[in-house]
């Protein structure tokens, strides 16, 4: 019997394939858990239809982070804020501070995408790179200026 996988099942299938089984273990074990429905001609049209809609939402959010990596792309945030002597800051700058500088100029980025190994807390010029998506990456500079 063909069926189709739900959810994934160890060293059976994973959840989308379509696979032949015994129809016995169908019909006792994978239909009864929602594991696997049968590969009838409307459950297959259906996941061909959610299949092809999976590919369009990453396409779009490919799209998405390509248009938000080439808006960083150059862009110079320069942020102002007291500090020492030595040019150390009183608090540090961190990655949720840095996403809402970046909101305030039309950028939206989750504050985890930003990769801030420390948080900053020094004047001076940084180079911060951002994980949009999968291998999409941007890149912008943060300049920390003595606030007067």
């Amino acid at each position: 019997m063909k069926v189709i996988f739900l959810k994934d099942v160890k060293n059976v299938a994973k959840a989308g394939e379509i696979k032949e089984v015994k129809e016995g273990y169908a019909r006792n074990f994978l239909f009864k858990n929602n594991l696997a429905i049968e590969a009838t001609e409307a459950n297959l049209n259906n996941l061909k239809r959610k299949k092809e809609q999976e590919a369009l939402a990453e396409k779009n959010k490919i799209e998405e982070a390509k248009k938000v990596a080439e808006k960083l792309n150059g862009t110079n945030l320069i942020l102002k804020r007291k500090a020492g002597e030595k040019g150390r800051l009183f608090g540090a700058i961190t990655n949720t501070e840095i996403a809402e500088e970046l909101e305030k100029i039309g950028i939206t980025i989750d504050k985890k995408h930003i990769d801030l190994k420390n948080p900053i807390k020094e004047l001076g010029e940084y180079k911060i790179k951002v994980n949009l998506y999968k291998e999409i990456k941007g890149e912008f500079t943060l300049k920390v200026d003595e606030q007067q």
